[in-house]
C-alpha cells in the first residue's frame, strides 16, 4: 500500500512538472496582418508573443530588418523584455517598405525546439491607379466614342485599371443598373513589379433596349479623392432592322371620321440603327408626304383606305404597319328612274329603282302618295311602302296612280342622316275601271243621286246614263233627271245623275257607260225609293210591333222551359233530323221588307237592255203588313220534338 502511494505521488508530480513547462513555451497572441498605408504615413505592425523568452526581430520579403530610429522602431521599448514585438514602419515608402512581412522570436533555450515565425502578412504602400479605360475589339475606347454592335450578337469589352497598388476592384454599370462581370484579373506591371494591373472583362448580350445606353467602367480604390472611385464611359450603338408604329390612329377616333368636319393626323414612328426612310402607302401605292407625318385635313371620302407605313435602313426593311381609314359622310341619291314620268299599261309590270351613295351604306324607304297631289311632307301626303332600293310593281292599277318618292338613309354616330329623291309621276294607262254593280237610296218626295266612281286614263271622252228607253249624256238634263258635271277624285271620276223628287217609279237600275281612247265599260246602280210615315200610320204599326216583341219574348222563354223539363226526363231522345227539319230561318228581308209589286216590276224590266236586280217598290201597297209581320215572327219558333 505505501509502495502503491508513494507511486501514485511520483506520478502526480511528474504531471504537474509537464503541464508547469507546457504552460511555459512562448507562443503568439497576436499575429501581423495585412496593412495599407498611405506614402509617407507611418504603420504599425502588430505582434504579441505570450511566455516570450527568445528575441524578436522581423523579415521582409524573406530578408532580415534591423532596429533603425526614425525607420525602424519597436512599438514597446520594453519589447525585449516583454511579450510585445509590434514594429513601427516610420514614413513608409513604396520602394522600402511594401512587400511581405514576418514576425519571429528565437528559441526559449538551445535545447527547446519552441522559436516563432509568424506567416507572411503583406504592408501595403497604397498608389493610386490611373484612370480607367474601355477597350473593345483590343482597341482602347475613346472618350465619346461608341461601341458598335448587331442587335442579337453577344459583345466583349474590357475594363482596365493600371498601375495601382493594392489592385483597384472593377464594377460595370449601364445606366443605372449594375452588371455582372465575366472575370477580374490583377497582374503586376511588368516594368513596375510593385503596382498592379487589374483586368475586367464583360460579357453582354445586345439588344434594340439597350441602344443608346451608357456603358460605364468604375475602378474602387482608396487612395482616390472622395468618393473613392474613377469612372469611363461610352455609348452603346446597337444596329437593327427598323420596327414602326402608327400614332395617333385610336380606335375612337377612326370610327367617327366623317367628311368635312373631321381631320386627322398621323405619325409613323419608326425605330432603326443606322436611321432609317420612312415612306406611307395608301392601298399598296406609295403617297407623297411630307416626312413620316400624314396628315389629312379636312378629311375626304376619297381618303377612305388602307394606309401602309414602312421604314428601311443599310441593313433591311420594316414590316408593314397598316390601318384602315373609313370616312363616313351621309347619303345623297345620285340616280331614280326610270324618269321622272312613267307611264304604265294598266294591270302591267311597273319596276322604280333608287341608287344612292353613302358610308355606312344607306338604307331605303319608298313613299307613295296617290293622285296628282305633290308630296310635301311624307308623314303626311305618302304612305310607306317599301324598303328595298327597287320597287316592283306588279298587275297595276289605277290605285296605284301617283307619285313616288325614295328616301335614303344612314346613321353615323348616333345621328340619322336622309335624303330624299325628286318624285317619280306614275301615269296608269287603261280603259275605264269600276264597280260592276252598285246601289243607292232615296226618299219619296225628295231629290235622289245615284252615283259610281269610275278610273280611267285617259280621262273619259264620252259618258251617259242608261235607263229603260232613255239614255242622258253627262252633263245634261232632261226634265226631273240631270246628269251632274264629272268630278275629278284623286285621279278617278265620280258620276253623279240627279233625280228631283223622286217616288217609287223611280227605284230602278240606272247605268252608267263610260269610254275613253283605250275602251268603254258599263257600271249599274240600283235605286231604292223609301216611303216617308205620317205620325198617325206610325202610331198604328207601333202598338203592334211592341206586342209582337212581347210575344217573341214569351215564346223564348216558354222554349227555354220545355228543353229544360225535356232534360230531366232520362227517356226523352232528341230527333236531331227531324228538329231540324223543323227549324224555318227567314232572312231578314222576309220580315222587313214591304211587299212588291209585281205589276209594277214587269213594267220597269219591259222595254230596257239591262235586267232587274234589285226590289221595286209598289206605292199603293208600300205599308208594312201587321199580319204578315206576325206570320213571320211566329215560323221562326221551333217545334218541339217527339219522344220515343
Amino acid at each position: 500500500m505505501r509502495n502503491m502511494g508513494l507511486s501514485g505521488f511520483k506520478l502526480l508530480f511528474l504531471l504537474c512538472s509537464v503541464a508547469v513547462k507546457v504552460d511555459g513555451v512562448q507562443r503568439f497572441v497576436e499575429l501581423p496582418t495585412y496593412t495599407e498605408v498611405n506614402p509617407g504615413e507611418d504603420a504599425l505592425l502588430k505582434c504579441r508573443i505570450s511566455d516570450k523568452k527568445g528575441v524578436c526581430s522581423w523579415q521582409k520579403d524573406n530578408k532580415p530588418v534591423g532596429i533603425y530610429r526614425g525607420k525602424y522602431e519597436w512599438a514597446n521599448e520594453h519589447s525585449a523584455m516583454g511579450g510585445d514585438c509590434s514594429l513601427w514602419v516610420r514614413a513608409a515608402t513604396l520602394q522600402l517598405d511594401d512587400g511581405q512581412w514576418q514576425c519571429q522570436v528565437t528559441a526559449s533555450n538551445y535545447d527547446v525546439q519552441d522559436a516563432l515565425s509568424s506567416p507572411p502578412a503583406a504592408l501595403a504602400v497604397r498608389v493610386p491607379p490611373q484612370t480607367p479605360r474601355i477597350l473593345f475589339n483590343g482597341s482602347h475606347v475613346l472618350p465619346g466614342q461608341n461601341i458598335t454592335v448587331p442587335a442579337g450578337s453577344r459583345a466583349t469589352v474590357v475594363c482596365e485599371a493600371r498601375y495601382g497598388n493594392p489592385p483597384a476592384y472593377i464594377e460595370w454599370y449601364l445606366e443605372k443598373d449594375r452588371l455582372s462581370a465575366w472575370s477580374q484579373t490583377n497582374a503586376s506591371e511588368v516594368e513596375r513589379p510593385r503596382v498592379w494591373a487589374a483586368r475586367s472583362v464583360l460579357e453582354m448580350g445586345a439588344t434594340r433596349s439597350a441602344h443608346g445606353k451608357q456603358l460605364a467602367c468604375r475602378a474602387h480604390h482608396p487612395s482616390y479623392p472622395a468618393p473613392y472611385f474613377r469612372d469611363s464611359y461610352t455609348m452603346l450603338d446597337v444596329t437593327f432592322v427598323p420596327v414602326v408604329s402608327i400614332l395617333g390612329a385610336d380606335a375612337s377616333g377612326l370610327s367617327s371620321l366623317e367628311e368635312g368636319s373631321s381631320a386627322l393626323s398621323l405619325d409613323c414612328k419608326a425605330d432603326g440603327n443606322p436611321k432609317p426612310y420612312v415612306w406611307w402607302t395608301k392601298d399598296g401605292q406609295v403617297i407623297a408626304t411630307n416626312g413620316p407625318k400624314l396628315i389629312l385635313a379636312p378629311i375626304m371620302r376619297n381618303n377612305s383606305g388602307i394606309y401602309g407605313c414602312q421604314a428601311r435602313n443599310s441593313l433591311g426593311t420594316s414590316d408593314s404597319v397598316k390601318i384602315e381609314i373609313d370616312v363616313k359622310f351621309p347619303p345623297r341619291i345620285t340616280w331614280v328612274g326610270p324618269d321622272t314620268v312613267v307611264e304604265a299599261n294598266l294591270f302591267s309590270q311597273v319596276t322604280l329603282e333608287c341608287k344612292a351613295e353613302g358610308n355606312p351604306a344607306p338604307t331605303y324607304q319608298w313613299y307613295h302618295s296617290p293622285g296628282s297631289a305633290t308630296i310635301n311632307n311624307l308623314l303626311e301626303d305618302g304612305y310607306l311602302i317599301s324598303s328595298t332600293p327597287q320597287l316592283q310593281l306588279y298587275n297595276v292599277s289605277y290605285n296605284q296612280h301617283g307619285q313616288y318618292v325614295c328616301i335614303a338613309k344612314n346613321l353615323i354616330g348616333l345621328e340619322e342622316r336622309s335624303h330624299q329623291s325628286e318624285p317619280i309621276t306614275l301615269n296608269v294607262l287603261g280603259p275605264p275601271v269600276g264597280p260592276d254593280t252598285a246601289s243607292a237610296h232615296g226618299w219619296s218626295g225628295n231629290e235622289a243621286k245615284v252615283q259610281t266612281t269610275v278610273c280611267a286614263d285617259p280621262p273619259p271622252r264620252k259618258a251617259s246614263w242608261l235607263w229603260g228607253s232613255l239614255r242622258l249624256d253627262v252633263p245634261s238634263h232632261m226634265g226631273r233627271y240631270k246628269a251632274l258635271e264629272t268630278e275629278s277624285v284623286d285621279g278617278c271620276y265620280r258620276y253623279t245623275l240627279s233625280i228631283g223628287s223622286a217616288s217609287a217609279a223611280d227605284a230602278r237600275v240606272y247605268v252608267l257607260h263610260v269610254e275613253n281612247e283605250r275602251g268603254f265599260s258599263s257600271h249599274a246602280v240600283s235605286l231604292t225609293v223609301h216611303e216617308n210615315f205620317s205620325l198617325t200610320e206610325t202610331a198604328h204599326v207601333a202598338p203592334l210591333i211592341a206586342g209582337a216583341l212581347v210575344i217573341a219574348a214569351l215564346l223564348v222563354l216558354l222554349l227555354c222551359l220545355l228543353i229544360r223539363c225535356r232534360r230531366r226526363r232520362d227517356s226523352v231522345e232528341y230527333k236531331t233530323d227531324e228538329l231540324n227539319s223543323d227549324v224555318k230561318v227567314l232572312p231578314a228581308d222576309a220580315v222587313y221588307t214591304p211587299q212588291q209589286s209585281h205589276a209594277s216590276m214587269s213594267n220597269r224590266g219591259a222595254g230596257t237592255g239591262y235586267s232587274q236586280s234589285g226590289p221595286g217598290l209598289d206605292m199603293e201597297s208600300s205599308r208594312y203588313s201587321p199580319g204578315a209581320l206576325q206570320v213571320r215572327r211566329a215560323a221562326v219558333v221551333l217545334q218541339p220534338p217527339t219522344t220515343v
